[in-house]
């Protein structure tokens, strides 16, 4: 069994990038096992997004409404809340989606 190389990771994974390539061909180009080329993408990518969200207050749509609203957009979702929800609540929410 061969032993795994060290590679420079972000340098990697911009080239597959702008290779156009599959993950498959370029691993075979390279010689590098596709499985765990695959597992340390997915591990940098997950490192990389965001572990805050910037919430916006707004003010609700309907004008005649007197209900203050939070708004918070997240991915393609929109999630609408009354202002006086607990923000331990909210901040439990996210975590759970991300």
């Amino acid at each position: 069994m061969s032993k795994r190389q060290k590679y420079d990771w972000p340098t990697l994974l911009k080239e597959f990038t702008d290779s156009g390539l599959t993950q498959a061909q370029f691993c075979g180009e390279r010689n590098i096992n596709a499985k765990y080329f695959s597992l340390r993408r997915a591990k940098i990518l997950k490192e990389k997004q965001p572990a805050f969200v910037r919430v916006k207050a707004s003010p609700p749509r309907n004008n005649h409404a007197k209900q203050k609203l939070l708004v918070i957009k997240f991915a393609h979702a929109e999630l609408h809340f009354d202002t006086s929800i607990d923000p331990a609540y909210i901040s439990h929410l996210l975590k759970a989606s991300s």
